[in-house]
């Protein structure tokens, strides 16, 4: 079967470690035609940006959102970049299980960018990501270095799982000597 490429929606998000203790969280969305389109306010070159939209949120470990930045890089519209202050709602805000619902409640319709929502859920997913490492993950789940903990948070880190048994023992919940289901 043959085909053609009509349409590329790049998605990238970066963790960094600042300085002042504090992380970043880079988003970027970029949407690309291998052809030029005409716009109602301008023409876009093949391979050229239609859309190229950027959120910084800059997080403290327990994953509390303490700046946000968004930024409307190439837009198809001259308006598009007008709404991205409205994106500083998140401060205060924590990334935890039910951010994606805040996001939307925060964002939907006319009230955010499609496309710099978009960007928002696998941003937090980054923040789990960087945030977590075996090190962090000791005895009490109840404590606050295990916020960033995946344990328990899909079928391959299950608690009564063979990966935790194994791997984070103090962690798991199954019985002992048997094998987990």
């Amino acid at each position: 079967m043959k085909r053609r490429q009509v349409h590329l929606r790049r998605i990238s998000c970066e963790g960094f470690e600042r300085d002042d203790g504090l992380y970043d969280i880079v988003g970027t969305l970029i949407d690309t035609k291998p052809f030029p389109i005409e716009l109602e306010e301008k023409t876009v070159a093949g391979h050229e940006a239609i859309h190229h939209m950027t959120v910084c949120l800059t997080i403290d470990r327990e994953r509390l959102i303490r700046d946000v930045v968004a930024t409307t890089v190439d837009g198809p519209h001259a308006v598009c970049g007008a709404i991205t202050e409205r994106y500083r709602r998140l401060i205060g805000q924590r990334i935890q299980p039910g951010f994606t619902m805040v996001v939307k409640r925060l964002f939907r319709a006319e009230q955010g960018c499609t496309h710099l929502t978009e960007l928002l859920p696998p941003m937090a997913t980054t923040a789990f990501q960087m945030l977590w490492s075996g090190a962090d993950d000791v005895t009490d789940p109840d404590q606050p270095e295990h916020r960033n903990s995946p344990l328990g948070g899909c079928h391959a880190l299950k608690t009564d799982g063979e990966l935790v048994r194994l791997h984070f023992p103090e962690r798991y919940t199954g019985k002992s000597g048997g094998h987990p289901t």
